[in-house]
């Protein structure tokens, strides 16, 4: 496993570890920022940093622009905001995220099967009748895109 890569497992799981332990799962990853006390809420930007900055490194426009879009995400963190386009840069920057190393993945290593191993499975989470299904997604996107880090 390379440094970035573990870099981004140990933020990743330690991160959704701790939100995990104080408060269950929630809504989102994202909803963590509102769980937390004020005086940690810097703990869900460093969370994206740490996923976000090493992606930057990864070696194509693709994950430059996931790291990116992961950076924003940790930015504008009150996405619950109605003034300005907090929510618009929030949500964008996770899309961006997600869809870009997928893409990433994809250009690199000649596989789609990891966009297809998350688009899926997504989709049956939207449609099912499971809580929180955003953290699910989430949660699903990062796992498949680490695990197919991991595996090329």
């Amino acid at each position: 496993m390379n440094m970035l890569l573990l870099i981004q497992t140990v933020v990743f799981i330690s991160y959704v570890g701790l939100i995990i332990k104080r408060y269950g799962i929630l809504p989102s990853i994202s909803d963590s920022w509102y769980s937390l006390p004020q005086s940690e809420n810097a703990l869900f930007t460093l969370f994206t940093w740490g996923l976000g900055i090493p992606m930057l490194f990864y070696g194509n426009v693709w994950f430059f622009l996931s790291g990116t879009g992961l950076a924003f995400v940790g930015a504008a963190t009150r996405f619950k905001m109605t003034l300005g386009l907090t929510k618009e840069i929030h949500y964008g920057g996770a899309v961006v995220g997600i869809f870009s190393a997928l893409i990433g993945i994809a250009v690199m290593h000649q596989d789609l099967f990891p966009l297809v191993n998350f688009l899926f499975p997504a989709i049956m989470l939207q449609i099912s009748h499971i809580q929180n299904k955003l953290w699910w997604q989430e949660i699903l996107a990062f796992g498949v895109i680490l695990t197919s880090l991991l595996a090329h």
